[in-house]
């Protein structure tokens, strides 16, 4: 009787024991690697290393969408928005401007409306055929926003943009698979200049470093600021402030 008494006596201590490592496996870790003692035993539970989440990663022709961290296929994006931010420089973003003024410089052409479509801008013609090629296209930009001007080449040639600071400032460009991405060194970032100089983009199905490829769809940004992200104002001093102000770049487009 004692023999059997002590069997059931273990088989208790065990039972518990077993039990309070389980319970201790389960609240003990809590998403926290490393070892727990349990109270009041030798015992020790070990919690598996948790690691963070990978960042998201998209497979070409996808793009991820910096608004929502989410990959999409080229040509699918929403409708200009200004909930669409840029992506930062010097830590700063800007929001897209949807609607505005361009004035064609020097044959004064000017057109009101929606600012996000290249070929609307210039002729309603497909890329590279687009007209006012050799003049200056001038965007008047609020302050704290960018412009952001879609086209999908499909066609062979190419369209470059140089900064002409006698109708406006230089301020940043970029071209980019989403609107808004800014920022050298962005997933979907393919070329991008901040202000200085004769700031220059080709970009060309053919050749060169901004690359494009026939049937997918690309934006072209413009924002009113120096390297810093401060905002530039076209014919006052640096550190003026203003509502708006006028970025111009010297356009050609031609086919190859």
């Amino acid at each position: 009787m004692k023999r059997i008494f002590s069997y059931l006596l273990l088989a208790l201590i065990a039972g518990f024991a077993f039990s309070t490592i389980t319970h201790a496996q389960v609240w003990s870790c809590n998403g926290v690697g490393g070892s727990y003692a349990i109270a009041g035993t030798p015992l020790t539970v070990k919690c598996p290393d948790v690691s963070p989440p990978s960042p998201t990663k998209c497979y070409p022709p996808e793009v991820l969408d910096p608004n929502t961290n989410t990959c999409k296929a080229p040509g699918l994006n929403v409708p200009c928005d200004a909930s669409q931010t840029s992506t930062p420089i010097n830590g700063k973003t800007f929001a897209r401007q949807c609607s505005g003024r361009m004035v064609i410089y020097p044959s004064g052409i000017e057109y009101n409306g929606a600012l996000d479509d290249l070929s609307s801008l210039l002729g309603h013609k497909a890329f590279p055929s687009y007209i006012y090629s050799g003049q200056t296209p001038t965007f008047y930009i609020d302050s704290g926003y960018y412009v952001s001007l879609e086209f999908t080449p499909n066609a062979d040639g190419l369209i470059k943009f140089t900064a002409n600071t006698s109708y406006g400032t230089g301020g940043a460009i970029s071209l980019s698979t989403f609107p808004g991405g800014i920022t050298q060194g962005t997933y979907g970032v393919i070329c991008a200049q901040t202000s200085g100089g004769l700031n220059s983009i080709i970009a060309s199905t053919t050749s060169g470093s901004c690359r494009v490829s026939l049937g997918l769809k690309y934006y072209i940004n413009f924002v009113s600021t120096d390297a810093n992200g401060d905002q530039l104002c076209f014919g006052q001093p640096i550190g003026a402030t203003c509502s708006q102000s006028r970025v111009a770049y010297a356009f050609t487009a031609r086919a190859q």
